[in-house]
């Protein structure tokens, strides 16, 4: 635990009584400037494991951002267009209303793809054969199957890249997985991935909503499926804020950043997928926007995962916050995220 800072006093007091009068089992709670990481803590024991500051958590949705960003690399490469079509990919959904889904529909949860449970068939079989809930682009309904289309879509690109300069067609290209692993190569970045392979926090709540995740494990779902610990999230939005502040491209171009926080979703109409859909927020490529009017400072990029993990940039402010958790649902918990929000951006005044 590093020497706290009186700038994030209030933040580490809402994480320290969410874990010492509950509901949240565990926490590590996380803040990085464009200079580094400037504070990190760890919360509370779980069955006799007291958190660590680098214990990793399942992400849950905090992956979309950084498939989101790993794809992005690939556009601003010239491999990958905004406008491909997802039956460029997966063929078997040519002359479908969902294979004409584009990569950026897809990011920005416009795809009108049907969005099954997380832990049901194997999602990529499930993408083959998918149909469609509305014309892609004329609305918006969240949806964790449109990375895998993502995903086809980044290895299919990648493959056609790499048949290209090898010269001989068929030559495989590089795959998701292993793309996704090159955000490891930021600066203070080193166990993103899909494996969890560094003893992750067991993830309570999972039968309350019905879901069985270890299928989810399996899956390694592009959507939903990273492991990361809280220095990993902080040093990419160190990156990130350096971008936004000096212009620098250690993840990202400048312009592919901006483009990223562009509202993809303004002014349509929404459907949701199930009844506790967050209905006030907004989607750039990847990145979540906020319009919570209980929101302060709504100059804010990122993401929530379902386990309560929390991933949010304040270009403004430069600064972001990590916070890692193991409990499914906290809304449903009584636990109000834009209380830290709030409280994080008014230390910073």
């Amino acid at each position: 635990m590093t020497t706290r800072s009186a700038p994030y006093e209030k933040s580490l007091a809402w994480v320290r009584r969410a874990v010492t009068d509950g509901p949240l089992p565990v926490a590590v709670f996380g803040v990085a400037t464009s200079t580094g990481i400037q504070e990190i803590a760890s919360f509370g024991s779980d069955k006799g494991r007291v958190a660590g500051v680098d214990d990793q958590f399942a992400l849950f949705s905090v992956t979309k951002p950084l498939t989101a960003l790993t794809a992005l690399r690939l556009v601003e490469a010239g491999e990958l267009s905004l406008d491909a079509q997802l039956a460029e990919a997966v063929p078997t959904l040519s002359g479908e209303n969902s294979g004409l889904a584009t990569l950026e529909h897809l990011l920005s949860h416009r795809s009108g793809l049907a969005d099954p449970d997380l832990d049901g068939t194997d999602p990529r079989d499930t993408l083959a054969r998918i149909g469609g809930v509305f014309p892609a682009g004329t609305m918006t309904q969240y949806c964790n199957l449109g990375f895998v289309g993502v995903e086809k879509l980044m290895e299919h690109a990648s493959a056609r890249a790499n048949a290209t300069t090898a010269g001989e067609v068929g030559s495989g290209g590089r795959s998701f997985e292993a793309q996704f692993a090159a955000l490891n190569e930021v600066e203070g970045v080193s166990t993103l991935g899909f494996d969890p392979d560094r003893d992750p926090h067991f993830v309570h709540g999972t039968e309350s909503v019905g879901l069985d995740h270890s299928r989810l494990v399996e899956a390694r779902h592009p959507a939903a499926g990273a492991y990361a610990k809280a220095s990993d999230l902080l040093s990419l939005g160190s990156a990130l804020l350096r971008t936004v502040a000096s212009g620098s491209s250690e993840v990202v171009h400048p312009s592919t950043l901006a483009a990223m926080r562009v509202n993809r979703t303004a002014g349509l109409p929404r459907l949701n997928s199930r009844a506790d859909d967050a209905q006030k927020q907004d989607w750039g490529l990847g990145f979540n926007l906020p319009t919570s009017s209980a929101i302060l400072d709504r100059n804010l990029f990122g993401h929530a995962g379902w386990s309560g993990c929390q991933w949010w940039i304040y270009p403004e402010l430069d600064a972001c916050f990590v916070l890692l958790t193991n409990l499914i649902d906290l809304p449903g918990k009584g636990v109000r995220i834009d209380e830290l929000q709030n409280a994080f951006a008014s230390g910073l005044r």
